[in-house]
């Protein structure tokens, strides 16, 4: 009888132990999963960091010389690799073949049509809007240097704040510290302009 209790009471732990552990596994699978999709988000960013950055060099390039492309020759060339970029990418999602992560369910073509023409017309307006700042970066890197005039273009994070602070209200209700890290960035990001304009004089 002692032994048959003890037999018991052994398989009984065993099934307590199985539980936990299943239950420990369930629990940490989410946590692996999300850890991995931030390192995979992580690793993306900074690629698409190096690649933007490559831009500048390889466009200087393009221009140098007398028999080096004009501004605007350049900045055709841009438009139309973005054109061609950003077409196989929709492509591509649209296949099943994903170039960059998915960030939506999929859609049709039909479906794009159907939004309204103010959807369509804010879009629009945001690339022009890009496409005339990147044309006044290339024409004023003649006189001002590209690298100085490629590194004051690169005050859009500024304008991007001031938009998410004033019109999308993204930081209402965000911790002191969030706060203080974003005015500790206006001050660095100001002063290194201002280091950038004096440098250039």
């Amino acid at each position: 009888n002692q032994h048959e209790a003890s037999s018991s009471e052994a398989e009984e732990s065993a099934h307590i132990s199985e539980s936990s552990t299943s239950a420990s596994d369930s629990d940490a699978a989410p946590g692996a999963a999300a850890s991995g999709a931030a390192t995979r988000n992580i690793v993306l960013c900074v690629v698409g960091g190096v690649l933007m950055g490559c831009w500048s060099p390889l466009n200087t390039y393009s221009m140098k010389g007398e028999e080096g492309l004009s501004p605007y020759w350049s900045f055709v060339c841009f438009t139309l690799a973005s054109f061609v970029v950003g077409l196989t990418i929709l492509a591509g999602q649209q296949c099943g073949l994903s170039v960059m992560p998915r960030v939506g369910a999929v859609t049709s073509f039909g479906e794009y049509f159907t939004k309204s023409l103010a959807l369509h017309g804010w879009g629009l307006l945001g690339g022009a809007i890009w496409a005339l700042g990147t044309a006044s970066n290339l024409v004023s890197g003649g006189s001002l240097g590209y690298a100085l005039s490629y590194a004051l273009g690169q005050t859009a994070p500024i304008v991007a704040v001031l938009w998410g602070l004033g019109w999308y209200r993204e930081f209402d209700g965000a911790p002191r510290q969030a706060v203080l890290f974003l005015v500790f960035m206006f001050v660095l990001f100001l002063a290194a302009i201002t280091l950038l304009c004096l440098g250039g004089r």
